[in-house]
């Protein structure tokens, strides 16, 4: 996250940003489910695909997230019971009704 340019403990502050925009969380989850290692390194490859051109222009080396890529491509077929998906965030905000 720091490489896409996000301050260390942006997710962390999340609901403290909220307030500061007026805002009070009314709810906070996340999860991450356990895939068939063929779908989920499938999803990873595409995932570092998706972000390519920011990875890169962020100064991560296009040859280096290719690679990435292809590993996670080519360990879809490895020994692999199951992978896991990426972590979601739900953050559920609402404006306080004023006093």
């Amino acid at each position: 996250m720091d490489l896409a340019g996000l301050p260390h403990g942006t997710v962390e502050g999340l609901d403290g940003a909220a307030r500061a925009a007026g805002l009070e969380v009314s709810d906070a989850t996340g999860f991450f489910t356990f895939l068939d290692p063929g779908l989920g390194f499938e999803i990873h490859a595409a995932t570092l695909a998706a972000v390519r051109e920011r990875a890169v222009g962020s100064g991560i080396a296009a040859e280096r997230v290719d690679q990435v890529a292809a590993e996670l491509q080519a360990a879809k077929n490895g020994q692999y019971e199951w992978v896991s998906s990426p972590f979601f965030l739900d953050l559920a905000l609402r404006k306080p009704v004023a006093a």
